[in-house]
């Protein structure tokens, strides 16, 4: 459960929980210092242990569009379609929609490329239109491209019985990216106590901390060298610096880090140039732990 996002721990995020509760038992407060798509954050809100949970992430559209589900939930200006120019026009605004664009209209959640190559642009506009808009003139439109859609599909009774039967259909068949995100979004807003997550948009430095050390964990899951740019980078050397001298106990996420590692996870990266490669996630963390064995997860 996350906002789509590159290298999103959604499948990551219970066994990292699921060993930093059981190596700090005691921990009341817990940091996600680069919230990201917020499934480290949203996995911490599960657990009973903590009664703080603080998400902080740079990318300020990403953090309005959290605001905005945990304060509006998911509305129908969510499911607008939006062109390659009007992702262009707005991918970097500080704003709610900004965020959305950036993570669910992207390709590969870059946050930069539009999702849709321009030879199939508008066939996926049309696709849209009869799944979200229920616009018949579409589906006709997509029949006289080549599609083979039964128009009898318009008897089945109710608006959101076609809707439902449509958005099955183009999902499992042709592939709409951009409805299968905001369906992760859709399940975003019904998280128990997400009202309760506190949300900062802050260089992750200038989170001020000031739980008691020996009942507080800080994760972090800064962009990995040698894979895909984010809008905003950072220095490695001074985020290194910055984990070393702290007093708290810090957890870091990484494929390789100057730091013991505590805990390792093989799967299959997303961000991997190869198809499917499987890659060791590792754990790392400025406090000595003994290593446990590595799993593997997918």
């Amino acid at each position: 459960m996350a906002i789509p996002y590159m290298g999103s721990k959604r499948k990551l995020a219970k066994p990292i929980l699921d060993y930093i509760c059981a190596q700090n038992p005691n921990a009341k407060y817990f940091y996600d210092l680069f919230g990201g798509g917020g499934a480290i954050s949203f996995e911490a809100l599960k657990r009973k242990q903590f009664e703080k949970v603080q998400y902080n992430e740079l990318n300020t559209g990403v953090v309005e569009l959290l605001k905005k589900i945990r304060n509006d939930g998911v509305t129908p200006d969510f499911y607008k379609w939006v062109s390659r120019d009007e992702f262009n026009a707005h991918k970097k605004d500080p704003t709610w929609y900004g965020g959305l664009l950036a993570t669910c209209w992207s390709f590969g959640n870059n946050q930069k490329d539009y999702l849709y190559g321009k030879e199939i642009e508008y066939k996926k506009l049309l696709y849209h239109n009869v799944c979200v808009n229920l616009c018949i003139d579409s589906l006709r439109e997509l029949n006289n491209l080549g599609s083979n859609i039964p128009i009898k599909v318009f008897e089945v009774k109710g608006i959101q019985e076609r809707r439902l039967f449509f958005r099955k259909f183009f999902n499992k068949i042709l592939g709409l990216e951009q409805l299968q995100h905001l369906q992760h979004l859709q399940r975003l807003q019904h998280l128990q106590h997400l009202e309760h997550l506190e949300v900062s948009n802050l260089s992750y430095e200038e989170v001020i901390i000031d739980t008691p050390i020996s009942e507080t964990v800080i994760y972090c899951d800064p962009p990995y060298k040698g894979t895909g740019k984010y809008q905003k980078d950072i220095s490695h050397n001074d985020f290194l610096e910055y984990v070393k001298s702290s007093p708290y106990k810090i957890y870091v996420s990484s494929y390789e880090f100057d730091l013991p590692c505590v805990f390792s996870m093989q799967h299959r990266s997303t961000l991997s140039a190869t198809h499917n490669n499987k890659v060791l996630e590792n754990l790392y963390c400025n406090r000595l732990e003994s290593p446990i064995k590595p799993l593997t997860l997918f």
